[in-house]
C-alpha cells in the first residue's frame, strides 16, 4: 500500500505541476523591439529578447522558407562530419554507407563522414544558435566603413598567423600586413572585413601551415579545393589558384574576396547560414561554399571574438523561419556507439508496387480481403507501428514505423485500395508484430498508474526502459522520454486524452 500511496502522491503532485499557474515573470522588451520581432515565431522571441537587452542597436528580420525544416534537411545529405564523431552522428542513407559490407563511406582519407540527417536538422535550426556565441552566422555580410575597422580586424587575428604579417619581396603593396590586404579586400568585395578574416582562419587554422597557401600560388578561401582525399583537395585547390594568377597572397585574398562577393553575397547568399546552406533556392544547392555540418557555426564563433564588446554596433541579421515550424528547437543527437538504422531490410505483400528499395519510402498496394505485409528489420531495429489496420473500402493511407537504435523514427507509407472492408497485419520475420500502446511501459496492454510511475523512474535514471517498452513511453514518438511524456500518461490517466 505505501508504494501504490507513493505513486499516488506523485499523480497528485504532477497534476499540480502541469495544472498550476507558474509565477515566472516574463521579460518583453520594449514595444517597437516586440513590433520588430512579431514576425516570427512564439519559439525565437525569448532568445531575441535576451540578445536585444544586450545589444539594444540589432535588428532580426524573419526569413520565411518555403520548406519544412525536415524538407531541408533531407535536401542536405551532403553534409560532412569529422571522423572523432560517434557513430550516431552518421549517416546510413544512400552513398553514405555500404550494407552489404557494413561500413560507411568516408572522404577526404577517411576524415569525414556523411552527417545523419538529425545532425543536419540541428545544425539547420536556427533556434539552437541565437545566442553571443552563434548569432553571427545570420549577420548580414555588407560592408560597412563607419562601423568596421582595421582596429576590429587586428582584434579578430590576435594570436593567428594572420596577426604578423608576411614577409614576400614580390608582394610589398601592403607592407606584408595581412590586415591591411583584409581591409583592401572588404572595400573591393563589399564583404564585412570582420567577415573575411574569420573565413580565412576557418579554411586555414590558426596557424595558416595549410599547403594550400604556401606557395607559389595560394587560396586563402579554399575557393574549388574539394576531393575526397586530402590531397585532392589541396591539390584542386591550388589549380585553381594558378589558373586565376593568384601567385601573391595579396592577389589571392583580394580576388579571392571580390568572388565570394559576387557570387555569393551579391546573389542573396548574404549570410554564412546562407553561404553554406543555399536553401531559399532549392535548385542551386549546389551553390554552396562548404559541406562541413558546422562550418556556418563556427564561422560564427570566430565573429564573437570581434563584436562581443561592440555593445552599441548597429547590426542586422537575417534569421530563417522554415514552414510548419514545431514549438520546440530541434534535439543535438547524443555521442555514442548507436546505429541510425530506421530503414527496413525488406517490404513484402502480394501486388506491392513498386518494387522495395529501403531509401524508398512511399508504396501502393490492392488488396480484396484480409492481407499481410511482411517487415524484415536490420539487427537492433525495432518496428514501432501498429501490428494491424482496419481497412475502409476505397483508397487507405497506413505508416510503418521503424525506431533505430539511436533512438530516431523513419516511416514508410503504403497506399492501400481495399475492395471491401478488411484487415491488414503486419508481420516482422514471418511472426506476428506485437502492438505497442502508446502509454504502455510494461506490455500488459494497459496504461495504468504504473506506466506513469515507469516513464518517471526512467526520468530519474532508476531504471532503463528499451524496446517495445521505450516506445509505449514515447508517447509522442520524438525519440525521447521526457516530462512531455509523462504529461501525456497523466493526462490520459485524467480522462483529458486517450493515448
Amino acid at each position: 500500500m505505501k508504494g501504490m500511496q507513493r505513486i499516488s502522491c506523485f499523480l497528485l503532485s504532477l497534476a499540480v505541476f502541469l495544472t498550476a499557474t507558474v509565477c515566472v515573470e516574463k521579460v518583453y522588451a520594449d514595444g517597437s523591439f516586440e513590433e520588430q520581432i512579431s514576425s516570427f515565431p512564439e519559439s525565437y522571441k525569448t532568445s531575441l529578447r535576451v540578445l536585444h537587452s544586450i545589444y539594444p542597436n540589432w535588428k532580426f528580420y524573419a526569413d520565411y522558407i518555403d520548406i519544412t525544416l525536415d524538407k531541408a534537411a533531407e535536401l542536405e545529405t551532403v553534409r560532412k562530419v569529422t571522423d572523432d564523431k560517434s557513430i550516431s552522428w552518421r549517416s546510413m542513407d544512400k552513398g553514405s554507407y555500404d550494407w552489404g559490407s557494413g561500413t560507411w563511406v568516408s572522404v577526404e582519407d577517411g576524415r569525414w563522414h556523411y552527417a545523419s540527417r538529425e545532425v543536419i536538422k540541428y545544425y539547420m535550426d536556427p533556434r539552437n544558435f541565437l545566442n553571443e556565441q552563434y548569432i553571427y552566422a545570420y549577420m548580414k555580410q555588407n560592408y560597412d566603413p563607419t562601423s568596421q575597422n582595421e582596429e576590429g580586424v587586428r582584434k579578430m587575428v590576435s594570436g593567428t598567423f594572420l596577426e604578423n604579417g608576411y614577409y614576400d619581396p614580390n608582394d610589398t603593396a601592403y607592407g606584408g600586413s595581412y590586415i591591411a590586404v583584409i581591409m583592401e579586400a572588404a572595400r573591393r568585395s563589399g564583404i564585412n572585413p570582420y567577415i573575411l578574416a574569420a573565413t580565412i582562419i576557418q579554411e586555414q587554422g590558426s596557424g595558416g601551415t595549410s599547403g594550400i597557401i604556401a606557395g607559389p600560388y595560394y587560396n586563402f578561401f579554399n575557393i574549388s579545393a574539394n576531393g575526397d582525399t586530402q590531397e585532392a583537395v589541396v591539390t584542386n585547390g591550388i589549380n585553381y589558384a594558378k589558373g586565376r594568377g593568384w601567385d601573391t597572397r595579396s592577389k589571392s585574398i583580394i580576388e579571392g574576396a571580390t568572388f565570394s562577393g559576387n557570387n555569393y553575397v551579391s546573389a542573396g547568399q548574404n549570410t554564412y547560414f546562407y553561404i553554406n546552406y543555399n536553401i531559399k533556392d532549392i535548385n542551386k544547392l549546389w551553390h554552396q561554399y562548404a559541406t562541413a555540418v558546422h562550418n556556418a557555426s563556427s564561422s560564427a564563433r570566430q565573429l564573437a571574438k570581434t563584436y562581443k564588446d561592440l555593445k552599441s554596433a548597429e547590426l542586422d541579421f537575417l534569421i530563417p523561419v522554415y514552414k510548419n515550424m514545431s514549438d520546440t528547437a530541434s534535439w543535438l543527437p547524443e555521442r555514442n556507439g548507436n546505429l541510425n538504422n530506421y530503414y527496413f531490410e525488406s517490404i513484402n505483400a502480394e501486388g506491392l508496387t513498386p518494387s522495395f528499395d529501403k531509401f524508398n519510402y512511399s508504396y501502393s498496394l490492392s488488396v480484396s480481403g484480409d492481407s499481410t505485409v511482411y517487415v524484415k528489420l536490420p539487427e537492433s531495429a525495432e518496428y514501432a507501428g501498429d501490428a494491424s489496420y482496419n481497412l475502409n473500402s476505397g483508397s487507405n493511407y497506413i505508416a510503418l514505423r521503424v525506431r533505430s537504435q539511436s533512438g530516431y523514427y523513419s516511416e514508410y507509407y503504403i497506399d492501400v485500395w481495399a475492395g471491401s472492408p478488411c484487415r491488414l497485419t503486419v508481420s516482422a520475420d514471418n511472426s506476428m508484430v506485437s502492438l505497442v500502446r502508446k502509454g504502455d511501459t510494461n506490455g500488459d496492454g494497459k496504461v495504468t498508474l504504473m506506466d506513469l510511475a515507469n516513464v518517471q523512474r526512467h526520468m530519474l535514471g532508476l531504471i532503463s526502459l528499451t524496446g517495445n517498452n521505450f516506445v509505449g513511453a514515447d508517447t509522442n514518438s520524438d525519440g525521447k522520454i521526457s516530462l512531455i511524456d509523462l504529461a501525456n500518461i497523466q493526462r490520459h490517466l485524467l480522462g483529458i486524452i486517450n493515448l
